[in-house]
């Protein structure tokens, strides 16, 4: 584990990194950095003892952020406008972030799964070797950025001589942020909204908890290396939707409408994790409990007597 180092998180008022930067305060300097618009966001970091400071992605100009010994660098546009504003914040803004901090021990890039091109029904796990080019139907830009900003994160690492760690991110959940896709299905369900199954059959995912985020993370920034490593970030139990919506309506005694498409209502996937055990060892949350933990927190009396 870190100890005793100067830390830099971007994206810590956010669903991802929120939970990592209050892990990494335990035991080191962190400094959250982001633009925050929301005043409450950034009340609640430094009421926890975690230093706040102003960033913009994008900006050239970042002299006048603190120096650190790491950088997790979490923050992103999620739904960019334009292919534009999607290169801008999510591919050159991370290369002014790497030249920044060109002199600190580790830096770690949050990428997505979104960047795989996987074919409507692949059940296979997905490698980290395996075809890229992939689309996010919410944001179309998104999936493209992430992949400019990959490349970006691999030149400067070895331009800057920099030990880098590019993580593939898959189905985040949990308490902060909008609690990713679980917590998404129990708004649709409380809401009435439909959920499109694939013509193909079941589809399934990698859910990652937010403590085993937390987690990894940590671990994964310690084997950064030139060039920089690729490596999936996804939980350990592959998971169908159907199992998903299933264990929710089972808690909630809520009902989710259904339909059926061409494509399910997110394309999701399913990764292979053999790497990622490998360098940052098994995660910890399974997904059950995870989701219930989650649920609990987010909806106190969700849960049917």
């Amino acid at each position: 584990m870190l100890r005793d180092q100067r830390i830099l998180v971007t994206g810590a008022t956010g669903q991802v990194a929120r939970v990592l930067a209050e892990t990494l305060n335990e035991r080191n300097e962190v400094v959250a950095a982001a633009r925050f618009t929301n005043a409450e966001a950034k009340k609640a970091l430094e009421a926890r003892g975690i230093g706040t400071a102003y960033l913009s992605i994008g900006d050239e100009d970042l002299s006048t952020l603190p120096d650190v010994d790491y950088v997790f660098h979490c923050g992103a546009n999620t739904y960019p406008r334009t292919t534009d504003e999607a290169l801008l914040h999510n591919a050159e803004g991370v290369g002014f972030l790497m030249k920044r901090y060109r002199d600190a021990k580790g830096f770690l890039h949050m990428s997505s799964s979104s960047v795989y091109r996987v074919p409507a029904g692949m059940r296979e796990p997905v490698r980290e070797d395996h075809d890229l080019g992939g689309h996010s139907a919410y944001s179309p830009p998104y999936a493209m950025s992430k992949l400019a900003g990959e490349a970006v994160v691999r030149f400067q690492a070895r331009a800057l001589s920099l030990p880098t760690i590019i993580t593939r991110l898959d189905v985040a959940y949990g308490s902060q942020g909008h609690g990713g896709a679980p917590m998404i299905l129990y708004e649709m369900m409380k809401g009435g909204q439909a959920y499109t199954r694939a013509e193909s059959g079941e589809t399934y995912c990698s859910l990652i908890h937010e403590d085993d985020i937390a987690a990894q993370c940590e671990n994964l920034i310690e084997r950064a290396d030139v060039p920089a490593i690729v490596v999936n970030l996804g939980g350990d139990e592959p998971t169908a939707m159907g199992e998903l919506i299933a264990y929710i309506e089972s808690l909630t005694g809520l009902e989710m409408k259904t339909e059926t498409g061409p494509e399910d209502t997110w394309g999701m996937k399913v990764l292979d994790n053999t790497l990622r055990k490998e360098l940052g060892g098994p995660c910890k949350v399974p997904w059950k409990e995870g989701v219930r933990r989650a649920l609990e927190a987010r909806y106190p009396g969700a849960f049917e007597s």
